[in-house]
């Protein structure tokens, strides 16, 4: 295969036939010279015998000897690794044709750049795309500041990223230690170094399903409360940047306050909702945050 070398980074536990077709959805990619890396967070017999039956030399396995969570399983990809760009890739998604090609080309072209990025398009359990999808539409490559996108709450999906290898070395990798969280910690850092590039298009398919390693809201509380320090209270961090963390503390208090919403825990929505709206008051603009907002002060 021709073209820029690039490595793709699956991380895996448990789900041996999804891993399978995220792994066959990378091969299937032209204009670069792919390679992926299977990162297993500890023994995967299944999925270990279904790729060896595949007998493909640009698949290569690494395993943890036992689960040491998902952070460290991206940063174990890593040690296997040698192109100059690397994407992630969820082993329950799956990229779309062309996709890490024409991410690779916007960063050939943007030397500035430290990523590129799509959208994800929503699929069910099955892998269909939902009826209806958002994000399927193409639209013009636009060159970003991914800080200012992320401290307004605008997130990236892992699945989506291809990145400078030279960029994720900078910037540590994956803080081992956080449940979750360790996605937004590592772009935000990223953003420190450079601009970010929207390439336009859809570029991967995101299975939704009950199983996906979200971390429960009191997960994704205490996670909070570590992973946002590591950022604003970094000296690296632009004194810009750090004025507006409470804001985006705010953004993600309300989010949270959604899941514990979902999960039928209402007094914990509340109180995480009234946090959110005393971070960021702005939240409270949208009419349906409004009500909420009203609904938690008296306590409904």
């Amino acid at each position: 295969m021709t073209g820029p070398r690039v490595d793709v980074w699956i991380p895996t536990r448990g789900r041996p036939i999804w891993c399978l077709e995220a792994v066959e959805s990378a091969l299937a990619q032209d204009g670069v010279d792919v390679r992926v890396v299977v990162a297993a967070d500890g023994p995967e017999p299944e999925l270990a015998a279904l790729l060896a039956r595949r007998a493909d030399a640009r698949v290569s396995v690494v395993a943890h000897p036992a689960s040491r969570g998902r952070s460290a399983t991206r940063n174990l990809a890593a040690t296997a690794s040698i192109a100059p760009y690397v994407a992630f890739l969820d082993d329950d998604d799956r990229l779309l044709e062309g996709s890490l090609g024409a991410r690779v080309d916007a960063l050939e072209a943007i030397p500035s750049a430290v990523l590129a990025y799509g959208r994800a398009v929503a699929t069910d359990v099955e892998g269909r795309v939902r009826e209806g999808a958002r994000g399927t539409e193409p639209t013009r490559t636009t060159v970003r500041d991914g800080l200012e996108d992320q401290l307004r709450g605008r997130s990236l999906l892992p699945s989506t990223v291809c990145m400078r290898r030279a960029a994720f070395d900078a910037v540590g990798g994956f803080d081992e230690d956080l449940a979750t969280g360790e996605d937004w910690l590592l772009f935000l850092r990223a953003a420190r170094l450079g601009p970010f590039v929207d390439v336009g298009r859809p570029v991967a398919l995101y299975r939704r399903h009950g199983g996906q390693a979200r971390g429960t809201p009191a997960e994704q509380e205490a996670a909070l409360s570590v992973w946002l320090p590591r950022f604003f209270d970094d000296p690296a961090t632009p004194a810009a940047a750090r004025a507006r963390g409470r804001r985006l503390r705010g953004r993600h208090l309300h989010w949270i306050s959604r899941n514990h919403r979902h999960t039928g825990a209402r007094a914990d929505a509340r109180r995480t909702l009234r946090a959110a709206v005393r971070d960021d008051p702005s939240l409270v603009l949208h009419p349906k945050r409004l009500l909420r907002w009203i609904g938690a002060l008296l306590g409904a």
